[in-house]
């Protein structure tokens, strides 16, 4: 294997999990995420998807542009860029892709948030216009869901939704799994295997995922959470977990604990509770050892 061919075939597919990574962790924050009332939370989606899609689209470009021949050197200074949009289109421009215009302006705001609204608040000019990203992803919102989210005051809840976690998935899913297809292509010409993904890779859902959203999987956890609770739960795994006494939580906070449970946010407001209570136990260390046992899958009994 010459080199080159280790590249494209070893480094990339490193690049095809840090891809997918990014635009995982993206749309599980967008999932988590509540409201729009803080824009460190609209940062935090635009900046992962603006990452991950970059990286997808740069193995895009490698696999198509690098030729044993070509000046290495100018390729590699060529991908120095974040213009999302930008590398989308040098990647269509080779290869057939059907990038309509709402993925455009989509890969456009992501272009400009990196450019200029990723560093926007380290400047005096930001004052004091300073949810820039926020309020034009609400604007894209408001444009293709027949929304009025960015009219809205900076102290008005700016509800998120299921709407808008669906689309913003499809319109990411969109545009990656393009990119994605023509990257499969790439390789099945060159004979090389930088698509293969781990099974326990997040991007795994992203590249081979029906959905690019975490709805499905919100039900699914509540499934479980039902089963447990059930009298259909039983065996010696059960008896195990039934034979600790469990803490002396508040009823009539059970929600926050299911919520909890769903989202990682949501720990924190339980865990102060949970804390309290194990200042009234003897052997604290005991229970984590339990605790650390309970989720084991090669537990002798």
């Amino acid at each position: 294997m010459t080199p080159e061919e280790w590249w494209k075939n070893f480094a990339l597919n490193r690049e095809i999990d840090t891809s997918g990574t990014f635009i995982y962790n993206a749309i599980r924050a967008l999932e988590e995420l509540e409201s729009f009332q803080h824009p460190v939370d609209t940062f935090e989606v635009l900046y992962s998807l603006a990452i991950g899609i970059e990286r997808l689209a740069k193995i895009a470009v490698i696999l198509i542009e690098h030729k044993g021949s070509s000046d290495i050197e100018a390729l590699e200074k060529s991908l120095i860029t974040h213009n999302t949009l930008e590398l989308v289109n040098r990647v269509s421009a080779q290869r057939k892709m059907n990038i309509q215009k709402q993925s455009r302006e989509f890969l456009a705001l992501l272009a400009k948030f990196y450019k200029t609204h990723r560093y926007d608040r380290f400047s005096l000019s930001s004052v004091p216009n300073i949810e820039k990203e926020k309020k034009e992803y609400l604007s894209f919102l408001d444009k293709h869901l027949n929304l009025n989210l960015s009219s809205l005051g900076d102290f008005d809840l700016v509800p998120n939704t299921d709407q808008i976690r669906r689309f913003t998935g499809r319109v990411v899913s969109k545009i990656i799994s393009q990119i994605f297809d023509i990257i499969k292509e790439e390789t099945r010409r060159l004979n090389i295997y930088t698509t293969e993904i781990r099974g326990d890779s997040k991007a795994l859902k992203v590249f081979y995922g029906d959905r690019l959203d975490f709805i499905d999987e919100r039900y699914i956890r509540k499934e479980i959470l039902l089963y447990l609770i059930s009298e259909k739960a039983n065996g010696e795994h059960c008896e195990l977990m039934k034979s600790v006494e469990p803490l002396d939580l508040d009823q009539g906070l059970l929600p926050s604990y299911i919520q909890a449970l769903l989202n990682d946010r949501k720990v924190t407001y339980v865990s102060d509770e949970v804390n309290d209570l194990y200042l009234e136990i003897d052997d604290v260390k005991k229970r984590i050892e339990f605790l650390d046992a309970i989720d084991c899958e090669y537990l002798s009994y």
